[in-house]
């Protein structure tokens, strides 16, 4: 069972029941795992380039796609990165993608090859 801190399984319901038509809900926790890097790396590169615009936008992004999967931990983290570019605060986003982004991907990918499995037994 997923920590509840990290995925809204009612929002997981929601869009597996949506997805049934289409093979389930694997093909989007698939794409979201696949996607993970190039979020990661737009989100990088606002912050290389003191670009608090460019990291409201990388973050806003990343939020609707973790949205997606009720990603909790993930939607606060970028609601959170959202608010430091949109203050232009990069000294602060540098500090947190350093001390909370990597442990909350490490926690969203575990809990989402979980839901995968759950899905592949139908248990969903």
């Amino acid at each position: 069972m997923p920590d509840n801190n990290v995925l809204s399984l009612t929002t997981l319901a929601s869009k597996r029941q949506e997805m049934i038509n289409r093979g389930g809900v694997n093909w989007l926790i698939d794409l979201f795992i696949n996607e993970l890097p190039n979020y990661i790396n737009e989100l990088q590169q606002a912050i290389t380039a003191g670009d608090g615009e460019a990291l409201y936008l990388a973050a806003h992004k990343f939020r609707g796609s973790s949205s997606n999967l009720g990603a909790i931990g993930m939607i606060a983290l970028c609601k959170q990165l959202e608010t430091l570019g949109r203050a232009g605060d990069i000294e602060q986003a540098t500090l947190v993608m350093e001390n909370d982004m990597d442990r909350e991907i490490k926690r969203l990918t575990e809990a989402l090859k979980e839901e995968k499995k759950r899905e592949s037994m139908g248990n969903g």
